[in-house]
């Protein structure tokens, strides 16, 4: 298991890019912000006043350990689902790799575990995490029941569903998504807004519409059957996206903030709930 904390985390960790098309610039070096990022030092709250009422999900997506506590053994019970292991003692990052993870996730995970580290100094406590990398939770439901609930595995992951016990984490593309030029969601959002002002309501399409790759996803399928056409008009219109192609244009017809030509737009879900921005 190698540590990352003080190590340059754009040369150590970050591969370069097909198209060498990353937007922002990682130099994650622990006493070396990024430009675009203003980092004030916080402190944790005392009182249970001050915590945001969705916090409650924490308890929520933990209450079936509540009466086992987790042990070291059902951590290590992962290691056969899981990418990557986070292991944080002493305010220094370890990093163990299991698998190939798909484009840059696991390098976006372990920045957004540097940035608690840099907004909170000296007061994230120890931890050890599995975390699974893929787009679907793993951890079965129905495979833990009898004497196998007291073995369920903490995995954390970027999704979760009401079938399974994956534990969800923000996911990577929060703090960016290099690969299709996506943008920090703080920096995203300020462009979004001033998208958001190009185009007045009553100037837009009177549609809805859906924009994404229709092969990734059974449902995404089905959505061609809404999209209109000379025999119908749904309301709908369904833009399929090769990403191959979008790149070889610099994902010039991508941009988040330059897609709010529409009075509505349509999210689809997949098989599990997600911090994904559809």
């Amino acid at each position: 298991m190698e540590s990352i904390t003080g190590a340059s985390f754009l040369n150590t960790f970050m591969p370069t890019t097909r198209s060498g098309t990353s937007p922002v610039k990682i130099n994650c070096n622990i006493t070396a912000c990024p430009a675009h990022d203003q980092v004030t030092n916080k402190t944790f709250g005392s009182s249970a006043e001050e915590c945001p009422e969705f916090f409650k999900w924490i308890h929520e997506d933990l209450h079936q350990w509540k009466d086992t506590g987790i042990t070291l053994e059902m951590v290590e019970s992962a290691e056969k689902l899981a990418y990557i292991r986070i292991v944080v003692v002493k305010g220094r990052v370890y990093l163990k790799k299991f698998k190939w993870v798909f484009q840059t996730r696991d390098v976006f995970n372990i920045w957004g575990i540097l940035q608690l580290l840099r907004l909170y100094p000296g007061e994230l406590p120890d931890l050890d995490i599995m975390f699974e990398c893929g787009d679907m939770p793993v951890i079965k439901k129905s495979a833990y029941k009898g004497s196998e609930a007291a073995k369920i595995p903490p995995m954390f992951h970027y999704c979760g569903s009401d079938s399974t016990f994956d534990i969800t984490f923000p996911d990577w593309s929060f703090w960016g998504w290099p690969e299709l030029q996506i943008k920090p969601w703080e920096n995203l959002e300020k462009e979004l807004q001033k998208g958001n002002y190009k185009v007045k309501w009553k100037d837009r399409l009177p549609y809805a519409y859906w924009k994404g790759n229709i092969w990734t996803g059974r449902v995404r399928q089905d959505l061609l059957k809404c999209n209109v056409s000379k025999k119908q008009d749904s309301g709908t219109l369904i833009y399929h996206v090769d990403w191959q192609h979008e790149e070889q244009k610099k994902f010039k017809n991508t941009n988040l903030a330059s897609q709010c030509n529409h009075r509505h737009k349509k999210l689809e879900r997949q098989g599990a709930n997600s911090f994904k921005r559809s």
